[in-house]
């Protein structure tokens, strides 16, 4: 005798199928700047906030000169490095022509308990040749989610060279990037590159007690052999 499943119970199994998916953090975002006022293609990046695997990132403030787009996304997407996150700033048309300077800025948390930063970089692309004059960005990492946070570290890319912070820890830093660009040159877009790792775990109960047993058994040898 074949039996049948409850209509109700059928529609609840659909709508907790439906929040499963529905949870599932995206792995790429976009939204968009226009300091010009003119109107935005998509999301602005006012008070974005986009959830990327187990990271949460929020912007504090857009960047503050041009008009372009901002990519979230891990790089390349998940599971092939799931350890890189990319927040790439990409100024539209030819770029951003110096002399000019702003910032941005947003915070990153991390939500699996399990890992923590590790490091971040920094580079930017651009036309910075026969300028005579350096053009330069930095990146300010502060420990928590508070522009007045403590200084971690900050990471300086010189005409668009690749750069590495130290060791960060922590699983909540706010960034800001700034950027200088020098007269007759032309600053294309900038990337920030996150990476976290492994919290290390604490010693499994079963090797504590080993190790402690180990270390009574070499107390009683030495004990007789005084």
């Amino acid at each position: 005798m074949k039996r049948s499943i409850p209509l109700a119970a059928l529609v609840a199994a659909i709508g907790s199928l439906l929040a499963v998916g529905s949870a599932e953090a995206a792995t790429s975002g976009l939204c968009y700047f226009d300091n010009a006022g003119g109107t935005l293609p998509g999301t602005s990046c006012t008070n974005y906030a986009i959830q990327l695997d187990d990271k949460l990132f929020t912007v504090v403030w857009a960047p503050t000169i041009g008009v372009g787009k901002v990519a979230w996304e891990t790089s390349p997407p998940l599971p092939s490095q799931p350890n890189l996150w990319q927040v790439a700033i990409d100024w539209a048309g030819a770029g951003l022509a110096g002399p000019v300077s702003g910032d941005f800025a947003y915070t990153v948390q991390i939500t699996d308990p399990s890992k923590q930063f590790a490091s971040i970089g920094l580079s930017t692309a651009g036309d910075y040749t026969g300028t005579g004059i350096d053009s330069t960005a930095s990146k300010e990492v502060r420990q928590g989610l508070e522009p007045d946070g403590p200084v971690i570290d900050s990471v300086v890319s010189i005409d668009g060279g690749l750069s590495y912070s130290n060791p960060i820890g922590g699983t909540q830093i706010f960034v800001r990037d700034s950027w200088s660009v020098a007269n007759g040159a032309t600053i294309d877009n900038l990337s920030n590159y996150i990476r976290q790792s492994e919290v290390p775990g604490p010693l499994p109960v079963l090797g504590a007690m080993t190790g402690l047993a180990w270390c009574r058994r070499l107390r009683r040898r030495v004990a007789r052999l005084r």
